[in-house]
């Protein structure tokens, strides 16, 4: 049992998201962008008890905004997690027993799905902010009668236990008798009793020696006995010095985790070792917890959630990019947070979550394989859904209407034909459209595919950036910086990623990439009939003219180099080639200058645009399409 789904209103940065989960998902963005106030929403939901009175939430955790200067006055905070079997049986038999007072069925796939809500505000006679978890239908009212009972909370949290490691995670407080993974497992040691009585005398006669072998142990053993004379009890005290466990659990609490880096090094104790070790043990406890305590604990059936932060602490790149492949070993559900580059190198790009804190709050991107709208079932739709060849689906566990790609427009049609002449087709009608302009950014899985193989490079940094500037090939990408910073607006220190889409992909999967995740973009391209081509591919993609105008810009007169020498550019192109050892290329025509070029595209564009970096008025000289970009790209939404 996972979470597939949370809703969150009015928490802390979060006016409202809707956020899809899977076995990993993986939320980057900005500091302060909302990435922990989503990991403290399932913090809070899920590790807090029916009925307690002014805990998990305070008046911080409450958003606030212009409207709503005043925690206590306004719209509650709202948490929903939504739990759905991926097929029909999926979770074991003894869970649907144990929760079927909660668990609502889809009687056409047999599907079971929990929605649990979390809601908390402000309360005038209690004069607190008071929390209430309740479990909810499929119309998303709470739960009545036995689904209303204490005792469901209590089961479903068995089944569902939260974990919760920092982003500074100290390894001598997490491996203490006293932490939630390391204390717990050692408590569940269990010693014969035979070995701990034998093991008691043991220590009792080699500590008697230990005190025995110097004078100075003894007499200070002596002196503390001075303590029965003060605290004076009708019997009197004793004191003695301990130099060894008194007993087997403090041997245990006292156990620790030693480690050598290579054959022939020391052993050291963990605090020894540096940062990054140090916080990877940690990761590595709550694995052996899990596997090895998990079911004593909770429940057999039990999946642990796992909300970590930053597991790419304190290491060096090569190892943040091999992390990926440990954080999915690690069992049950894990929901992370980066700010590693090189950790997200290895992640499918639908398990990204790209958070963002905008005017009205924190906003979630993602790439979703389904859209979803809230609306009753009516038997017109049946047809509709039948004629879809699976794109179209309802989903009756949750009452939603499920679209599973982009939306043609004369489904979209049917659809509201089907739900019109209702009280509330308004309402439905909004919802439709809302999940039907959401499917048209759809990417397909063949098309992240190719961004699989060929943008692994990239991905890390256009993920991080705040802008996208898609260019052609690596001259275009050397070039480009060189302009920018000749004009004033060095690309790296505003956010601009800029992408040779040749080497990587497609123009078009990356602007629609962009558009589903959020990141605004511009290109520039060829005015060869390669250049109009890729032009043509994106607007296919259903970008309306008027955005391509603001999006696109190509070369007038041809090809870059083409370009260059009608910009009057030839004699900088003759001096760069001479430099190279091609003493005949002073004396070039036009064509052979751009021939001989070609042959060395990234190298002259490397040097310059290293030159336009350094000279602004050579800069300033440039194609009018990089320069025109680059102008755009400031401010750009």
């Amino acid at each position: 049992m996972q979470i597939s789904r949370l809703k969150i209103s009015n928490f802390r940065s979060i006016k409202e998201a809707d956020i899809q989960f899977g076995a990993v998902t993986v939320l980057i963005g900005t500091n302060n962008a909302g990435k922990s106030a989503i990991l403290e929403a399932i913090r809070i939901a899920l590790t807090r008890r029916w009925g307690q009175r002014g805990t998990g939430f305070t008046e911080y955790d409450v958003h606030l905004c212009d409207g709503r200067p005043d925690p206590k006055v306004g719209d509650p905070v709202v948490i929903e997690v939504e739990l759905q079997e991926a097929a029909a049986d999926e979770w074991p038999e003894d869970l649907h027993g144990e929760l079927e007072d909660i668990i609502q069925l889809d009687p056409v796939t047999g599907r079971a799905s929990i929605i649990m809500r979390v809601s908390c505000s402000w309360d005038p006679v209690e004069e607190s902010f008071v929390p209430r978890w309740e479990f909810l239908n499929v119309d998303r009212n709470p739960l009545a009668g036995r689904g209303a009972r204490a005792v469901n909370l209590q089961e479903f949290f068995q089944f569902l236990p939260v974990f919760y490691l920092e982003a500074l995670r100290d390894a001598s407080d997490e491996f203490s008798s006293r932490s939630q993974f390391w204390g717990k497992l050692l408590r569940t040691v269990q010693i014969p009793e035979p070995l701990e009585q034998k093991s008691k005398r043991i220590f009792d006669l080699l500590n008697r020696r230990l005190l025995d072998a110097d004078p100075l142990l003894a007499n200070l053993a002596s002196g503390l006995s001075d303590i029965s004379r003060v605290a004076a009890t009708d019997v009197p005290g004793q004191a003695d010095l301990r130099l060894l466990p008194l007993n087997t659990w403090d041997i245990l609490s006292k156990a620790e985790v030693i480690y050598q880096t290579e054959g022939g090094k020391p052993w050291l104790p963990l605090a020894r070792h540096g940062q990054g070790v140090q916080s990877l043990s940690v990761m590595f406890l709550f694995k052996a917890f899990v596997e090895l305590i998990l079911s004593d604990l909770y429940r057999p059936e039990s999946t642990a959630v796992l909300a970590l932060e930053e597991p790419e602490t304190h290491l060096h790149p090569q190892a943040a990019r091999s992390l990926w492949r440990h954080i999915t070993e690690l069992p049950g559900q894990k929901i992370v947070t980066t700010h590693s580059p090189y950790f997200l190198q290895h992640v499918p790009f639908r398990d990204i979550r790209v958070v963002r804190v905008e005017a009205n709050g924190t906003t979630v991107s993602s790439l979703p394989r389904q859209f979803r709208a809230t609306v009753p079932h009516v038997p017109q739709i049946d047809a509709i859904i039948a004629g879809s060849a699976g794109l179209i689906t309802y989903d009756r566990s949750l009452n939603e209407l499920v679209l599973s790609g982009a939306l043609p427009q004369n489904q979209y049609r049917d659809l509201l034909i089907a739900y019109g002449g209702r009280p509330d087709t308004q309402t439905i009608h909004a919802a439709l459209r809302k999940a039907s302009d959401a499917s048209q950014e759809f990417i397909s899985d063949a098309e992240l595919e190719q961004l699989e193989t060929f943008a692994r490079r990239i991905r890390g940094e256009i993920f991080f950036a705040r802008r996208w500037l898609l260019v052609e090939g690596p001259s275009d990408y050397h070039l480009v910086h060189g302009i920018a910073k000749g004009l004033g607006y060095d690309l790296d220190e505003h956010g601009v990623a800029v992408i040779d889409f040749q080497n990587n992909g497609s123009p078009e999967i990356f602007a629609v990439l962009a558009r589903a995740l959020g990141y605004p973009w511009l290109a520039v391209v060829d005015g060869d009939a390669a250049g109009l081509g890729y032009i043509a591919r994106i607007t296919a993609r259903k970008f309306s003219a008027a955005e391509m105008a603001r999006r696109t810009f190509s070369l007038p007169v041809g090809y870059l180099e083409q370009q260059l020498i009608a910009d009057g550019l030839q004699n900088e192109l003759k001096a760069i080639l001479v430099s190279f050892g091609n003493a005949e290329a002073a004396k070039f025509d036009d064509a052979s200058l751009i021939a001989a070029l070609e042959n060395d595209k990234s190298g002259y564009a490397a040097v310059l645009g290293k030159q336009c970096a350094e000279n602004p008025a050579l800069a300033q000289r440039m194609p009018a399409a990089f320069r025109n970009a680059i102008s755009a790209l400031r401010g750009l939404t």
